[in-house]
């Protein structure tokens, strides 16, 4: 009975060795023939890294599952962003002579044909609606002697266009200005990133022209100090480095290829939103039209508030000039009042990443707005059809 017993714990014993040698074996062949055979095979057992530069066509659908770290080279990252820009980016030019579209090139004298060299352009203009409008930031000799029908653009298929309209507003920042492209029409356009898109330390490319790109990162958000306006928009953003005067007048956009600013002629950044009721107003109404909501409030993520204990929201009130509340504005005909902390515009939270004033540039004149706010602690709501400032 006993030798039977021992006889089986022996087979038994084999077996289960048998079974993991076996696997031992087959699983070491496996990463020896695929590392030194197989050129694409980063073996995961030992690494948990991998080059996709690095499949070929044996391994060409690649599916990741849960990924929670995938890195990207980021030169790899700014070629991809920069080739999904360059569509929406046209060169303009001081005209030269004209010449006849109908006309053939064995008509056109080519010795005395006019030429724009493609790698230096007078400044660079950015599709910002599908119908032909353009934003650029002029540098002050051109901005002094301007004159619409002197200039043409060139997009990224060499297709010339001049210009048929010129925005009327005047002092922008950044020495911005809105053209026209006549005849345009299907521009591509690049989506313009949002306050809460916005984060220190985030990578961005600052674009002088086609040739010209500086990889940098976000290093500052800065707000005005004390108590801010919910009609007006003062954010202004700092990129890490010493920019070089080459990008003065240059548009940055983040790794997604939306864009994120517009640096002036001193290299001021004001973030693309702050702009957002300009074009709404101007492309809809051909004026300047941005919404009115009237009142003045701190930004509680950014202040504290003795004996208040709150981090975000708005604290409407007065300013050393303006009550918290202006008279006969949408807010004081909603009932609004000083000391009432608003947390919510809509479905948007108001904290550190999403202040007042940040917001309100989403809506449009005669838009009705859901405003949440605290009053002695109390959560209420009400409805307000924003106005256009005057």
């Amino acid at each position: 009975m006993e030798k039977k017993q021992k006889s089986k714990n022996n087979l038994l014993t084999m077996i289960i060795l048998a079974t993991l040698f076996g696997f031992i074996a087959g699983a070491t062949g496996e990463i020896v023939i695929r590392t030194y055979l197989l050129n694409d095979f980063n073996p995961s057992y030992y690494n948990t890294e991998f080059n996709i530069n690095d499949l070929n066509s044996n391994r060409s659908n690649l599916i990741i599952r849960d990924a929670k770290k995938v890195v990207v080279n980021q030169d790899v990252k700014v070629a991809e962003t920069m080739t999904s820009i360059q569509s929406t980016l046209l060169r303009v030019y001081k005209k030269g002579d004209s010449v006849d579209e109908a006309s053939s090139q064995n008509e056109v004298d080519l010795k005395e044909a006019t030429f724009y060299d493609l790698n230096r352009p007078d400044f660079i203009a950015l599709s910002i609606t599908s119908d032909g409008w353009v934003a650029a930031s002029l540098n002050p000799d051109i901005a002094t002697d301007f004159v619409l029908d002197d200039y043409v653009a060139i997009d990224n298929n060499r297709k010339i266009y001049e210009f048929d309209e010129v925005s009327n507003f005047e002092d922008l920042p950044g020495n911005l200005v809105f053209l026209h492209l006549a005849k345009a029409t299907n521009m591509p356009v690049r989506p313009v990133a949002s306050r809460s898109d916005l984060t220190l330390g985030q990578s961005v490319v600052m674009v002088a022209d086609f040739d010209s790109v500086y990889l940098t990162s976000v290093s500052a958000i800065e707000f005005p100090e004390g108590v801010l306006s919910g009609d007006s928009l003062n954010v202004r953003l700092s990129l890490a480095g010493d920019l070089s005067e080459r990008f003065a007048n240059s548009f940055v956009f983040n790794l997604a290829g939306d864009l994120v600013a517009i640096a002036g002629i001193d290299r001021e950044l004001i973030p693309a939103f702050s702009y957002t009721h300009y074009w709404q107003s101007f492309f809809s109404d051909k004026i300047f039209n941005p919404p009115y909501l009237g009142l003045n409030y701190l930004d509680l993520s950014r202040v504290k508030v003795v004996g208040l204990e709150r981090d975000k929201g708005a604290l409407l009130k007065e300013s050393e000039n303006e009550p918290a509340v202006l008279a006969k504005s949408p807010a004081a005909m909603a009932g609004l009042q000083a000391g009432d902390i608003i947390t919510w515009i809509n479905n948007k939270e108001l904290d550190y990443n999403n202040d007042l004033s940040s917001v309100l540039t989403n809506f449009k004149p005669e838009e009705e707005i859901t405003v949440v706010y605290l009053r002695s602690g109390v959560e209420e709501s009400v409805k307000i059809k924003l106005e256009a400032k005057k």
